[in-house]
């Protein structure tokens, strides 16, 4: 973690959105075209681990209300800039709990992050309270295809030498994750995209709701 801590807290988050365009990271569109038609203009939307906020900018677009959360203060400043978020909160996605109270959001995305973490559960735990009932959230995971490793290490692109290690996830295992904290999944994607590493991964797109028993 104390690499990827580096990466995205260096001069790559000046960058970054431009890289982001230049190997078409499709996730936030992606995302956004799943999940659409269960906003509406006024919810509140919150990004894990929300970075400059690229995987907001449509649902900002379409009327949602903004709120950000995530560990490096680079990023955040960089998506503060673009004025888009009603507030963002400095937080490392893996301490529970988040500066959010029980039912405070409407809706919550998550893209660019899941792969760094061996663990999700910390995620979907404060979802599962955050997330009001039938609250959408939407999220991408690196897929574990049947007989492939869940963890790869590949080389860190902005530190010459170091490795970073990705995590990929199971259907199952994030089935395991919606039953433990209140969640059905209403449909998913699989896709290919590049991915760290300049390999080629598949990936699979969720959108999943907060049961009104939780």
């Amino acid at each position: 973690m104390t690499t990827v801590r580096n990466v995205f807290n260096s001069d790559h988050v000046t960058n970054y959105d431009k890289n982001a365009e230049k190997v078409t990271w499709l996730d936030p569109a992606i995302i956004f075209g799943m999940a659409y038609r269960f906003v509406e203009p006024g919810d509140l939307l919150l990004d894990i681990g929300i970075g400059t906020g690229l995987s907001s900018q449509l649902f900002y677009k379409a009327g949602l209300e903004i709120y950000g959360i995530d560990f490096s203060p680079k990023m955040l400043a960089r998506c503060r800039s673009k004025q888009m978020a009603k507030d963002l909160k400095e937080h490392d996605l893996s301490i529970t709990p988040y500066p959010f109270g029980a039912d405070s959001m409407d809706h919550a995305v998550c893209t660019g992050v899941t792969h760094l973490f061996k663990d999700l559960a910390p995620i979907f735990q404060e979802l599962g309270r955050i997330l009001k009932p039938g609250g959408i959230f939407a999220f991408v995971v690196p897929d574990c295809r049947k007989g492939e490793p869940r963890e790869i290490q590949v080389d860190a692109r902005h530190s010459p030498g170091e490795k970073v290690t990705i995590f990929s996830y199971s259907g199952q295992r994030i089935n395991t994750l919606l039953e433990l904290y209140g969640f059905v999944r209403i449909f998913d994607l699989t896709f290919e995209a590049s991915a760290i590493g300049h390999r080629t991964a598949q990936y699979k797109a969720y959108v999943v709701q907060k049961t009104k028993n939780n």
